[in-house]
């Protein structure tokens, strides 16, 4: 198997690049910072750009939990939810980016 210097496919490890460092980075970070938000945008245009490369209730979990995440506060348990359901959503990206490169 070889891999093929498309753009799709070099954009799509950028898109997994960026994804792996969001990772990194929520836990590092604060939350209200505005580099999240960069990153969706970037997801947005990746997905508008490529048609049926992510799923779109995917990427509204995505949004939704970015934008509570970043407007509102708390610390409760429900913020450990909205959490958890964006590192899904980065968790999917990742393998659907992983799934698009292979021919899965």
């Amino acid at each position: 198997m070889e891999f093929r210097f498309t753009p799709f496919n070099l954009v799509t490890l950028f898109v997994m690049a960026l994804t792996a460092w969001m990772v990194f980075a929520r836990f590092r970070f604060r939350l209200a910072s505005r580099w999240f938000l960069l990153y969706y945008v970037v997801v947005l245009a990746y997905s508008r750009a490529f048609p049926h490369s992510l799923n779109t209730y995917w990427l509204g979990v995505g949004v939704a939990s970015a934008l509570l995440l970043r407007f509102a506060s708390g610390g409760s348990r429900w913020w450990c939810a909205v959490r958890a359901a964006e590192l899904a959503f980065l968790g999917y990206v990742l393998w659907r980016g992983l799934g698009l490169l292979l021919g899965w």
